[in-house]
């Protein structure tokens, strides 16, 4: 299949031409738009793509234009429902939405990230592990974001069980993307070690939406940390039950549910530690 990334000179796009240019079942990136850097090399932003990744250069194309099977938007939030509309016009470019404007219902996005939706539509929530059913036959997809992908994955097996979950996620600094901030320069992050939005970060909307989906009444709350690191999520859940449970019954829901990168703990009063059942993905 042929595949554009719409938004190509972020820290997203430059990481989705490398995952494709590996993927097992091939595809080619035959379009990286950026209007800023249209005619200079993709290479030239994003050096790790040297080499043989990818010769392309920076376009910027009208979007009425583009003949491509599969486009990906790795534009900034609020910015992609500026591109949606559009793509879902044309037909028969399947689309994945990498930002969070169609992740929430649109009360609920408006109230989150404080402004109008204009291009809403309801799209599958693209967390392949709850969702495979909604995924296939769908034009639009709307991509989980970091932080609830790991959350939702480590929380689900006792999702069911919890009255309570206490999410605490590490995570590196090329979460805040590309521009530069007084938040992500160096002088701010290197030898620190700091929390930030509490108890207002916007993703924790998307991991209440999962809970519920998954029938869990649990009450969910959520504390990001900024580690002085390139990149990467570590995300601690502490699930607290209804009943007690044994390790047994823990190791049992782990293994025959899902997994995630997470160090996991559980327990009705205190935590219990759990060995095993994870999986780097």
């Amino acid at each position: 299949m042929e595949i554009a990334i719409i938004g190509a000179s972020g820290f997203t796009g430059g990481e989705l031409i490398r995952l494709l240019a590996g993927h097992s079942e091939g595809g080619d990136v035959v379009c990286a738009t950026s209007r800023k850097l249209a005619g200079t090399a993709v290479a030239s932003t994003h050096p790790h793509l040297r080499g043989g990744f990818t010769d392309l250069e920076y376009t910027n194309p009208d979007l009425g234009d583009m003949d491509v099977d599969v486009a990906f938007l790795a534009v900034p939030h609020t910015a992609a429902m500026q591109y949606a509309g559009a793509l879902m016009e044309r037909g028969g470019i399947r689309t994945i939405d990498l930002s969070a404007d169609y992740r929430l219902p649109r009360d609920i996005y408006e109230k989150v990230y404080g402004v109008e939706h204009t291009d809403y539509h309801t799209v599958p929530y693209g967390l392949p592990e709850l969702h495979r059913k909604d995924i296939p036959g769908a034009l639009f997809v709307a991509n989980p974001g970091c932080f609830p992908t790991g959350a939702t994955l480590a929380a689900a097996p006792l999702a069911k069980r919890a009255h309570t979950i206490i999410y605490d996620s590490k995570s590196g600094v090329t979460g805040a993307g590309v521009s530069p901030s007084v938040t992500n320069m160096y002088t701010s992050v290197g030898d620190n070690f700091t929390a930030y939005k509490l108890t207002a970060h916007r993703h924790v909307a998307e991991m209440r939406q999962e809970m519920a989906f998954l029938g869990s009444s649990a009450s969910v709350h959520f504390t990001p940390h900024l580690l002085p690191v390139n990149r990467g999520i570590l995300t601690t859940a502490h699930i607290l039950l209804d009943d007690p449970v044994t390790q047994e019954e823990v190791d049992a829901s782990m293994r025959g549910g899902i997994t995630a990168v997470s160090t996991l703990c559980v327990s009705r009063d205190h935590p219990l530690p759990v060995s095993g059942g994870q999986q780097l993905l």
